[in-house]
């Protein structure tokens, strides 16, 4: 069997390529959440998130995926005795009034489970990254977040 993110990154390249193409989507994305008032018809900034997560070399993964936080006393958005994670996609909007909306995706596969405490960690993780993305030199400025989960009807 594949790596997971070999698994998960058609999808996740599908999911990238409406993001980056189509206000439509990106307005799909968000429209029911608390950033939907702000970011309505946000750009995508997709130049300057290429331009943050390439600074030293390109990277295996596309720039936009696979935010990685380990279990080593670096990653300070870890739940104390959790495994390392990953998000596995960020996108970065921008309003009109020129604040940064950062849109975490969690891709689980059909039949795929939880682990304990997962679903409820992304929004931790989303909020300390919104508070810590100076010290990481591979996040955005950001000043909002919301999490979205792609999923089959069997995770929910």
């Amino acid at each position: 069997m594949p790596a997971y993110s070999s698994k998960a990154l058609p999808y996740l390249d599908a999911i990238a390529e409406g993001v980056f193409s189509s206000e439509t989507i990106r307005d799909w994305l968000i429209t029911g959440t608390p950033a939907e008032a702000q970011y309505l018809g946000a750009d995508i900034l997709i130049d300057e998130q290429r331009k943050r997560r390439w600074q030293r070399s390109q990277m295996k993964q596309p720039f936009w995926a696979n935010y990685w936080c380990g279990r080593d006393a670096h990653c300070t958005c870890r739940i104390e005795g959790s495994k390392g994670f990953e998000s596995d996609a960020i996108f970065f909007l921008r309003s009109r009034s020129d604040r940064v909306l950062a849109v975490h995706v969690e891709f689980k596969h059909a039949y795929e489970t939880f682990g304990f405490g997962q679903p409820e960690a992304y929004p931790l993780r989303a909020e300390c990254f919104s508070k810590t993305y100076s010290t990481r030199p591979t996040v955005n400025p950001h000043h909002d977040w919301i999490t979205v989960l792609f999923c089959g009807e069997d995770t929910l």
